[in-house]
């Protein structure tokens, strides 16, 4: 995924999918964060994570599109310019 400064950050995301629902976290320097508001459509992801941060909480918007083992995802801040600050990245199924 694409960091600050232009580098380069390596993560995970844990994903368990039960029908329509979507639970799992997602791992970051400071630990794993639960998902909230997972859904699958089809082929397509979506869920949400609030980290907190000094007394602030962020909310990211996750939407990812499944092709064979890999979700190229989209992440927005949710809020403000989200919009234009979408990042994207790709997710590779570990085994």
């Amino acid at each position: 995924m694409p960091g600050r400064g232009g580098q380069t950050q390596q993560g995970s995301i844990t994903l368990k999918v039960d029908g329509a629902n979507l639970t799992g976290t997602v791992g970051g320097p400071r630990g794993d964060t639960e998902i909230t508001n997972g859904k699958v459509d089809g082929d397509t992801v979506s869920f949400s994570v609030v980290r907190e941060f000094q007394g602030n909480s962020m909310k990211m918007n996750y939407v990812g599109k499944i092709s064979g083992d890999t979700i190229q995802f989209k992440v927005a801040r949710d809020g403000g310019d989200g919009q234009g600050r979408a990042r994207e990245f790709t997710a590779k199924r570990s085994n």
